[in-house]
């Protein structure tokens, strides 16, 4: 199904990870502060670092996953078909309208925009992230 929103994983807050360490520093600081997020892939990744990359870095990841994989239709196609709850592409309305054919078939959800996220700085990333998820979770 086609999401409009700008997020389709309500009321939580997304980081972009790139690696295995980023990951591991968001569960620990989601450990730490028994909050939840949603991780999300770097803009376009879907197309330079592939479908099988995003698979691997997210396996066993209890947190909701969004892959970013641009204009390319076809990679987002791939991603639902391998399972991908989540898929982000800047697609044309028949692509558009295909994939959330498929993303009805496949129960995921195609976003048609990039949701407001938090880059994790190289410096400091785990206080940055703490100080991000407390300020997103005071409701």
């Amino acid at each position: 199904m086609i999401d409009k929103q700008d997020h389709c994983v309500p009321d939580l807050p997304h980081v972009v990870i790139s690696c295995a360490r980023d990951l591991a520093q968001v569960m620990a600081v989601v450990a730490s502060l028994r909050v939840d997020c949603a991780v999300l892939s770097p803009p376009g990744a879907g197309c330079f670092m592939g479908v099988p990359w995003w698979a691997a870095l997210t396996a066993g990841c209890p947190l909701p996953s969004m892959l970013d994989c641009g204009q390319a239709a076809g990679h987002a196609a791939a991603a639902l078909r391998a399972g991908m709850k989540h898929v982000i592409v800047s697609a044309t309305p028949a692509q558009q309208h295909a994939l959330a054919s498929l993303a009805q078939a496949t129960g995921g959800h195609v976003l048609s925009r990039r949701p407001v996220a938090l880059d994790l700085p190289a410096r400091n990333a785990c206080d940055t992230l703490e100080r991000y998820l407390c300020a997103r979770n005071l409701t």
